[in-house]
């Protein structure tokens, strides 16, 4: 990724996974905060919120930390970085925890999403944008034989774990948060409808509803929201 198109993807603001952001939490911690964008348009609506950040591309972070409260600048699957979240965080524990398309950069998501719940509030909310490897243009290429991995989209050439809903939902309960529910990103709907179409035939081969079909094919994106039960 060149240095002027990371930045771009640094300070993309996703309306999606800002819409399921709670009203009024007052210790936030963004994994993969990026410049700062995010963080700061919700500081907007919630100016009393404490917003922490993690972010591993130094430019990005230094740029966040003008306007965020703190930001830890490394890996969060860093011993040394969660260190630093705790001496940042002083005990506190965090109300709400987003993963804006982080989780499947990660070698290990499932430490991670338990290491966070473990400095979490309880009823604190998980906010997650997953890629979906269940999306229709997948499922095509993988007809035509291909799997190509790009600069950017669902075969980012920098994930390393694939998730459908069900196994992104599956995640997060095997690590103690509990899915409250779950809202597609739909691109292309001409095209969506059509490659629905296309498939719906194999419903009844394949043991499927329909609905369960448009599910799975329609969404490129699952923003998913979670609560630590503890």
């Amino acid at each position: 990724m060149s240095a002027p198109s990371a930045m771009k993807y640094f300070s993309n603001i996703n309306p999606d996974l800002m819409a399921q952001m709670p009203d009024g939490a007052g210790m936030v911690l963004e994994v993969g905060c990026g410049n700062g964008n995010f963080g700061r348009a919700y500081l907007n609506s919630n100016p009393a919120a404490k917003y922490f950040g993690v972010e591993m591309f130094e430019v990005a972070a230094r740029e966040a930390s003008a306007s965020l409260h703190h930001v830890v600048i490394g890996d969060i699957e860093s011993p040394e970085v969660l260190d630093k979240i705790d001496d940042a965080r002083r005990a506190e524990l965090f109300d709400v925890i987003v993963f804006g398309d982080v989780l499947e950069h990660l070698r290990d998501p499932w430490c991670v999403l338990a290491n966070l719940r473990q400095r979490a509030a309880p009823g604190a909310i998980c906010v997650a944008c997953i890629p979906n490897v269940s999306h229709w243009s997948l499922l095509v290429e993988q007809l035509r034989g291909r799997w190509e991995y790009l600069d950017s989209g669902l075969l980012d050439r920098t994930h390393l774990r694939f998730f459908t809903l069900g196994s992104a939902v599956e995640s997060l309960k095997r690590t103690g948060w509990e899915p409250i529910d779950a809202r597609p990103r739909l691109l292309w709907p001409d095209k969506t409808r059509a490659a629905i179409e296309l498939f719906k035939p194999l419903c009844p081969s394949l043991g499927i509803s329909t609905a369960e079909l448009e599910r799975n094919l329609s969404a490129f994106q699952w923003v998913i929201r979670a609560v630590n039960n503890l």
